[in-house]
């Protein structure tokens, strides 16, 4: 009995230093009248991927953005083109001109399709609706869980709903244009433990997804039947969702916030993290709207000492001169770029004395797209 007392203390030490794994409940799921706060970081370095299993910790504290990005969930009722979607409970713009529709249950969240711009972006506002509805989230959700998924898309639309000029390069002239879109996806919660980002530290489950999405456009003439024009698509009117693709990422879920802690990207052979969206803890005034990233240039981290990324977003096809002025106006360095788009940049800043600057974004009629200050630091 004198043993007792010491082997109740050894045994209440041991279990104390044992953090147990989370559940995800409904509890945490997002809900209309929430506001989501995120971060990208397109360029994400020293991000390892573990090997399954249990009580590891994760450190995400290098991963930085030029702005925190902000979606805002409303009412279905308050969405463009809800009267498609009846049953939605929320709607979330996530691009320019496109919204998503979701229906919160008891046990998941799904997408049940979008509204806006067509899904390879060929400049058609349709309905797209998915058979069965999209996965988005589950409940609830513990370390060893397995889900198989799978949902179908099927949207046809007249060619004369196209934009002038789209299909100018096809050797056909179809009267109706049909995407399909097959996704299949696998998900596993093969590890738990903490997760840390800048500004916080979680308990977190790691959640594998594997996803193959297969796109395929086909047209028809007439009376006669559908034809499937994707390979012909692909190198005429250059559309990069054609084909078939797979991507895996990995979910950190914690039941303290509605979105999740962080999402890597895999790169398509799976040797590195490509992105990475973490959730924006430290909110400053550099904040957008999902639907409202204006074309310009962001430097960050800002103030730099070795190195800055420089982030493009939003910018028309064309050739563009980033530059860094001193406070004189004098350019200290240049560099030209052709940009589709969005484009991040590494740029080694190590030759600059410490000081304030400015970065420069011309376009190639020599207009000047955006300036914004950047302050140099020496340790």
């Amino acid at each position: 009995m004198k043993h007792f007392l010491p082997l109740v203390a050894l045994f209440l030490f041991i279990v104390a230093g044992v953090k147990a794994q989370v559940t995800i409940t409904n509890e945490s799921f997002p809900t209309a009248g929430d506001t989501l706060f995120t971060a990208v970081d397109n360029l994400p370095s020293g991000i390892s991927i573990t090997p399954p299993g249990g009580q590891q910790s994760w450190n995400f504290t290098t991963l930085q953005s030029p702005f925190t990005r902000r979606t805002v969930l409303k009412p279905a009722t308050q969405g463009p083109g809800s009267s498609a979607f009846p049953t939605a409970t929320f709607v979330a713009a996530i691009d320019d001109n496109l919204s998503a529709y979701y229906r919160r249950g008891s046990s998941k969240i799904e997408v049940q399709g979008l509204f806006g711009i067509d899904p390879l972006g060929l400049g058609v506002e349709v309905v797209s609706r998915f058979s069965p509805p999209a996965l988005s989230q589950r409940a609830p959700l513990s370390y060893g869980d397995i889900n198989e998924s799978e949902t179908n898309m099927v949207l046809a639309f007249s060619a004369d709903a196209l934009p002038a000029g789209v299909l100018d390069n096809l050797p056909i002239t179809p009267d109706s244009l049909r995407i399909r879109i097959n996704v299949q996806r696998s998900d596993e919660v093969d590890a738990w433990g903490t997760a840390t980002i800048p500004g916080g530290i979680y308990d977190v489950l790691r959640e594998k997804r594997v996803e193959v999405r297969d796109t395929r456009l086909d047209a028809r003439i007439g009376f006669l039947p559908w034809q499937d024009i994707t390979d012909i698509a692909i190198q005429m009117l250059n559309v990069p969702e054609l084909g078939s693709v797979a991507e895996t990422s990995y979910y950190f879920w914690s039941p303290e916030a509605a979105e999740p802690i962080t999402v890597l990207t895999m790169n398509q052979d799976e040797t590195a993290v490509s992105r990475a969206t973490y959730k924006a803890n430290n909110i400053t005034t550099n904040v957008q709207n999902t639907d409202a990233l204006k074309p310009g240039v962001y430097a960050y981290p800002n103030p730099a000492i070795v190195s800055v990324r420089f982030e493009f977003t939003n910018l028309p096809a064309g050739k563009y001169k980033l530059k860094i002025l001193n406070i004189l106006g004098m350019e200290t360095w240049s560099r030209p770029y052709y940009i589709n788009g969005n484009l991040i940049e590494k740029v080694d800043i190590s030759s600059l004395r410490k000081g304030t600057y400015l970065y420069s974004l011309v376009d190639d009629h020599g207009k000047t797209v955006t300036t914004r200050r950047l302050v140099v630091i020496r340790p």
